[in-house]
């Protein structure tokens, strides 16, 4: 590691909380006026683009909320300090969760990868898991669009490290990462609908594809995917479990809990461990 790879990661970390953790506030703030805070007052579900639902406006005195920073829409929680730049009232403090996450993330993938073909790749899950966790820890739910959104990016950073670097043969461990711990939850939900929901089975495809990928070796073609795939398993169920327990503790009585952001913890602690040191 050296001078460079430090300011690398701190270029990243910037960039995740003052550019990209922004765009997901921004992200989550319209998932959830569309599908939790509109059906309530409309009775159902609105059609794509028929109402807005992100707040754009301070509600105190009006002032415009949403700025832009090289063409990329920003809602700027943190360069304003989390309050309004004209009358100073206090904003929604999630947003700086949110944004504060992605840029640590960014920083240590940063950190670990380096400039490497797998930054882009590991980049985009870290967005996509963050936006996925705040709505998960909020909503108990995982949302299907962000999930999509964060498979694509996905798809398209790691088929253009594989064609314009290589190994072509990496992408093997993408199916069987996706595979194998989309087929393991798959299992778990189709056993127990009850204890786990079937956006955590799509969230574990997409977690095993990016793993798969990180964790593959020409030796080991199909075990180090799989080896990757069962450390973010393990890593999310003792997330998960202690987070179960906490719950116990303090409510005295079992209760529902979000399983992606065990899900994201797991996926991000594995990449760190498995990525190559740069």
């Amino acid at each position: 590691m050296d001078a460079t790879d430090v300011l690398l990661a701190a270029v990243l970390a910037v960039m995740g909380v003052v550019v990209v953790g922004p765009v997901l506030s921004r992200a989550v703030l319209a998932w959830v006026g569309r599908h939790v805070v509109v059906p309530a007052l409309m009775g159902r579900e609105p059609a794509r683009g028929e109402v807005s639902t992100v707040p754009r406006r301070c509600a105190r005195c009006g002032a415009t909320l949403e700025s832009r920073w090289a063409g990329v829409p920003r809602l700027a929680w943190a360069a304003a300090l989390g309050r309004c730049r004209r009358c100073g009232a206090p904003r929604p403090r999630w947003t700086a969760s949110v944004e504060v996450a992605t840029g640590l993330a960014f920083g240590l993938l940063g950190l670990r990868f380096g400039w490497s073909p797998e930054l882009p790749a590991v980049l985009a899950g870290a967005a996509g898991l963050v936006a996925i966790s705040a709505v998960d820890l909020v909503y108990l739910r995982i949302p299907t669009p962000f999930v999509r959104a964060t498979a694509l990016a996905l798809a398209v950073t790691v088929l253009g490290a594989a064609v314009a670097v290589g190994p072509v043969d990496a992408l093997v461990g993408v199916a069987w990462g996706a595979a194998a711990y989309g087929g393991f939850l798959g299992l778990a939900w189709a056993l127990s609908p009850r204890l786990i929901g079937f956006g955590d089975v799509r969230l574990a495809v997409v977690i095993g594809a990016v793993v798969g990928w990180v964790a593959w070796e020409p030796d080991h073609p199909l075990a180090g995917p799989l080896s990757g795939v069962l450390a973010a398993a393990f890593a999310a169920g003792l997330v998960g479990t202690v987070a179960g327990t906490v719950l116990l503790v303090i409510h005295r009585r079992s209760r529902p809990f979000a399983f992606g952001p065990a899900m994201a913890l797991g996926a991000l602690a594995t990449l760190l461990a498995t990525g190559p040191t740069p």
